[in-house]
């Protein structure tokens, strides 16, 4: 048995009190719990050890951002019982959602090298090359293989609405953003530099994925069960954007605008991942573009209490623990400061408590317990 109050043997989720509490309509006695991504270091020992599932593994094709599966006859049931594995950590781990994302097959050249973290061993890590794109010319462009959008490419999010239990949604979205895809296909290296040579080129590269997004987007809002968008979109780094604020607001963000209002025209809230110092796209992101939520925070830029006290009366913000502090602090430690983030945010609604970026492999087990633990007191 575990010593903390996760695994729940019965939970209880009601997705619907985390979308009125993340939209302001109701004030909680405590916060949701939300996470972003899960590394499967963390998943695997609670899924064997403290669930008394078995592990399973699934045919990922590496080159591919965000979950794509080798789909084939032999591998439905694998991917399956992967996907039973997911549904089962989340809802007993205490959330009210499942959140899964995958691409569309959007090859483009990455780097990889073996995974070093423990039960990840057979894995691999890859990035994107920062000099080295697939499109780099408008020739490439046009003989790049852009993807066809088909109800195939939506087996997972199929798969996972049926087995839903009752008051437990899903939360999923296009794995990548605009940016993310462009900067990936050209390399960040090539995009920086077709900015200021070829304007035109990144335009039409970033609308074709923008495109794609919006059309995937109504797929997802087919399902029933759907409770949110919850975009990724790195605009960031630790003391900036990634291209200059200018070039983010004429290109990218009218894609978001028209997510944002497509997610809000069907009903449900358009929450948006983006790391780095965004300070000069904030207001831009909730005044325009129109996100009902905001997560990714690092106490070095912005710790959430502050975030809280600026944007905490307009959007909703999401998760807030800083990564550094649960990958070191001792558990005692770390319990107290998940309170403070609980205590100061939990005030008005728009909070939800989870890790500032996401679970990672180096996280300790028991720190994620530990968050997890206090949470639910």
């Amino acid at each position: 048995m575990s010593k903390y109050r996760v695994p729940i043997e019965k939970p209880k989720p009601d997705i619907q009190n985390f979308i009125d509490v993340a939209l302001g309509k109701v004030e909680p006695d405590k916060p949701p719990i939300v996470e972003y991504l899960i590394d499967n270091a963390l998943m695997r020992p609670i899924i064997e050890e403290l669930l008394g599932r078995k592990w399973v593994d699934t045919p990922d094709l590496e080159e591919y951002m965000g979950g794509q599966m080798d789909f084939s006859k032999e591998n439905i049931s694998v991917i399956n019982a992967f996907l039973d594995n997911q549904i089962a950590f989340w809802y007993h781990m205490g959330y009210d959602f499942i959140r899964f994302e995958a691409s569309l097959p959007l090859p483009a050249i990455s780097n990889a090298i073996p995974d070093t973290a423990k039960g990840n061993e057979s894995k691999s890590r890859a990035w994107q090359s920062e000099t080295e794109g697939i499109i780099t010319d408008w020739e490439e462009f046009e003989k790049y293989p852009w993807p066809e959008i088909s109800e195939k490419d939506f087996y997972i999010h199929n798969y996972i609405c049926k087995q839903l239990p009752d008051g437990f949604g899903l939360m999923t979205c296009h794995a990548g953003g605009v940016y993310e895809h462009v900067s990936r296909l050209m390399s960040y290296e090539k995009l920086c530099i077709n900015l200021i040579d070829d304007p035109e080129l990144v335009i039409a590269i970033a609308d074709k994925i923008g495109d794609l997004i919006f059309e995937y987007n109504k797929y997802l809002l087919e399902f029933d069960k759907l409770s949110a968008i919850f975009q990724g979109e790195d605009f960031g780094f630790n003391t900036g954007t990634l291209i200059s604020p200018q070039d983010i607001k004429k290109i990218f963000l009218p894609w978001h605008k028209k997510f944002s209002k497509q997610i809000h025209d069907s009903g449900k809230p358009y929450f948006l991942h983006s790391c780095g110092e965004l300070s000069m796209i904030m207001d831009d992101l909730i005044g325009d573009v129109k996100i009902d939520g905001k997560h990714s925070f690092q106490d070095n830029i912005i710790p959430i209490t502050e975030a809280k006290k600026i944007w905490g009366d307009r959007i909703c913000l999401l998760g807030g623990a800083d990564v550094d502090k649960l990958s070191t602090y001792p558990p005692e430690k770390l319990r107290k400061y998940i309170r403070k983030i609980i205590d100061k945010c939990t005030p008005g609604g728009r909070f939800a408590i989870g890790a500032g970026n996401s679970i990672t492999s180096y996280i300790p087990l028991d720190n994620y317990l530990t968050m997890l633990d206090e949470a639910l007191r």
